[in-house]
């Protein structure tokens, strides 16, 4: 889909403390071979919640530097993968209300850690479709802390804090959306389940989250071999939307500066596959996700509002962002930076 009037005025993040993987290996918290083979150096930490109150706070920033009006707010999402601090409570009502209040109608976008891609292109379709809709808002926040998650056992991604933002809106931005696709192959939808039965309530199979007991269980109902189709469908799928949203913005993978793809250990990453459809690994925000850890449904505001509070980018620079989530689903986006904004740091 490519968009004709669709920008970003603003990004923001809320990240808690660096947490260094090199004092979680002495703690005997993450496990030695583990660090090297997923190449994290650090990842965020929060230590209390209630997690929604880092959207609030990266919402915030992010509507105050976009200059807009809080009447000018026509939507209002939030994305997490999480427990946000209660059980039942609207979350993107909470945050609407904290940030730009009105009658803007305020949703949840929920898609594992494709969460906060998949609210950009529906709010990207939301204000297309009516010009009297300026602005929207999309927010993002996960705290993983114990009994529900251990960070550092989570099968090659360790799981960092934070809560993240984003202004979309028409007329003027920082960057121009100029085009994005979004695909599913739920072939393997069950990897995340494995062979964990149902339950009532959450917690009902206990804490943590055993990802990689799930994993086992779908090993053991489909063999070792399942991996290959696995990871061929992964890649297949993350190739269709990253040369599908060049081919929509009329560019090539030669002509972006920069790739932002989800803060993902090396294990399980494909560089070489990646670079067969043209991406640079020099070109990309790992430096900076490997001293993040993967936030959830955030990754990918964080890492705009990273390249552009640092000057990363520059005005004319083309940029693709890339999400991915569990069942699975994927989205690419690419966008064209339009100013350089003096923003003090918030996702360092």
């Amino acid at each position: 889909m490519r968009w004709n009037d669709v920008w970003i005025s603003a990004a923001g993040a809320s990240l808690g403390r660096a947490e260094t993987t090199e004092t979680a290996v002495a703690e005997g918290h993450y496990q030695e071979k583990d660090r090297d083979g997923d190449g994290y150096l650090a990842v965020r930490v929060v230590d209390e919640g209630p997690a929604v109150e880092l959207a609030v706070a990266a919402g915030k920033l992010a509507v105050e530097r976009s200059g807009r009006r809080p009447e000018e707010f026509a939507l209002v999402t939030h994305s997490h993968v999480g427990f946000q601090g209660l059980d039942d409570f609207a979350s993107a009502a909470y945050v609407q209300q904290r940030t730009v209040g009105g009658s803007a109608t305020a949703t949840e976008v929920r898609q594992a850690s494709n969460g906060g891609m998949a609210a950009l292109e529906l709010a990207a379709a939301y204000l297309s479709a009516d010009p009297g809709r300026p602005a929207a808002l999309l927010t993002t926040s996960d705290l993983f802390h114990p009994p529900s998650y251990d960070r550092w056992s989570t099968s090659g991604t360790l799981y960092g804090d934070g809560g993240t933002a984003l202004v979309l809106s028409r007329g003027s931005g920082v960057a121009r959306l100029l085009a994005s696709v979004s695909v599913a192959d739920t072939s393997h939808e069950g990897l995340q389940r494995g062979d964990e039965p149902w339950t009532g309530v959450s917690g009902g199979n206990g804490w943590p989250i055993n990802t990689e007991a799930r994993i086992a269980g779908y090993v053991r109902q489909h063999g070792e071999e399942v991996f290959v189709d696995l990871v061929r469908r992964i890649f297949e799928a993350e190739r269709r939307t990253v040369e599908g949203a060049l081919a929509d913005a009329g560019v090539t993978a030669a002509d972006i500066a920069l790739w932002v793809f989800p803060n993902m250990g090396l294990s399980l990453t494909d560089w070489d596959a990646r670079a067969s459809i043209g991406v640079d690994p020099e070109l990309t925000t790992w430096p900076w996700g490997q001293r993040t850890g993967h936030l959830g449904a955030g990754d990918q505001f964080a890492a705009l509002a990273h390249v552009l509070e640092s000057r990363r980018v520059r005005a004319g620079d083309l940029v693709l962002v890339n999400g991915a989530g569990s069942g699975f689903t994927f989205t690419s986006a690419v966008l064209e930076i339009q100013t350089e904004p003096e923003w003090t740091t918030s996702a360092e």
